[in-house]
């Protein structure tokens, strides 16, 4: 013998799928518009960030996290920033395909320095590379990034 649904647990019903499918729709998009390199460029921050817990004077651990950062940041330059990527193709989008391409490379040879840096255990040094390597980051996020 079929049952008869009531308006409230159709209601109720009506509502729980729609909010599972508002959830899994949310779900997705945040997948989607974490592209690979802005993956690979989270892996780069929380490293750098690691910096901060590390003991001053352990420059062995630093120099190992720096490494991590860099060799995410060479995985990332396979990539093409999300933003450069939408542009219309043109001459804008090369110079900034190009640009991007610099800031990331820069960004690079400040990271090798810093570990560089760090193996060397100079303080000195140390100020100087961080100094370069926030300098590119700030460039290439304010140019490349919507934060």
């Amino acid at each position: 013998m079929a049952r008869i649904m009531t308006k409230s647990k159709f209601s109720r019903t009506f509502k729980v799928l729609a909010l599972g499918s508002f959830a899994l729709v949310s779900s997705l998009q945040a997948e989607e518009e974490d592209t690979k390199m802005s993956i690979e460029m989270q892996t780069v921050s929380k490293q750098l960030k690691s910096l901060r817990k590390i003991a001053k004077d352990d420059f062995a651990a630093a120099a190992e996290a720096v490494h991590k950062a860099h060799v995410a940041l060479l995985s990332a330059m396979q990539y093409t920033a999300s933003m450069v990527e939408e542009m219309p193709a043109g001459d804008e989008k090369a110079k900034a395909l190009a640009d991007s391409r610099r800031l990331l490379g820069l960004s690079y040879a400040a990271l090798c320095e810093l570990e560089i840096a760090y193996l060397e255990k100079d303080p000195a040094k140390i100020e100087a590379a961080m100094t370069k390597v926030k300098g590119t980051k700030k460039e290439g996020h304010k140019k490349y990034t919507d934060d």
